[in-house]
């Protein structure tokens, strides 16, 4: 089964993206399964509204591992199934708590065995040199993700006018990539992400 893996800084809607993604192609309900950087696996059962009431939050790492659910994708006259894997949210800076450090390593680690990366940026955040700064991991993540061609770059909050405004800044810094403005929110832009998933699953 091929894997699709959500990236981003923290906060950017990662994992908003990941549930309502799952309620566009027709989940009702969803099985989560957590896997921590030390090994323990554990599943849960959530309705959509549930998963976003537990597993959304503002609050800065609320994902702390890998959470993953496999879906169903309609491709031609068949439906494929895929694997949707949620990360911790990883930064520039070294994070005090461990269980974080750990979970932003675990992030990284994942990148190499997956099959298709979804890179979210807010917006509302995208600065003139963001691109230019090398040490920005957002820059770091588009090179892998350009390098291995099994990579899209999508610009949440795209419902937010000040945050769309942004959006041919977010191209022209990443320019190889396609970029494609979505609400994780209110599940604007899937259709387009639904495309280029079904061709890479």
């Amino acid at each position: 089964m091929r894997e699709c893996l959500i990236i981003g800084r923290p906060n950017s809607g990662k994992t908003m993206f990941a549930i309502n993604f799952a309620g566009y192609l027709g989940v009702k309900k969803v099985d989560v399964t957590f896997r921590t950087y030390d090994g323990l696996i554990t599943c849960r059962h959530y309705a959509i509204d549930q998963a976003k009431r537990e597993l959304c939050g503002i609050a800065l790492h609320k994902t702390r591992s890998l959470q993953s659910m496999v879906l169903n994708m309609p491709v031609g006259k068949t439906a494929v199934k895929f694997k949707l894997t949620d990360t911790c949210g990883v930064s520039e800076q070294i994070h005090t708590d461990l269980a974080i450090r750990k979970g932003m390593a675990q992030t990284i680690g994942q990148l190499r065995s997956v099959d298709f990366i979804l890179h979210i940026v807010d917006l509302s955040l995208v600065q003139k040199d963001d691109a230019a700064n090398k040490a920005n991991i957002d820059y770091e993540f588009y090179n892998y993700g350009i390098a291995r061609n099994t990579y899209i770059m999508l610009g949440n909050k795209a419902d937010l006018v000040a945050a769309r405004e942004n959006l041919p800044r977010l191209a022209a810094g990443f320019p190889q990539a396609t970029v494609i403005p979505i609400s994780a929110l209110y599940s604007q832009g899937f259709r387009e992400v639904k495309t280029y998933v079904a061709k890479n699953i």
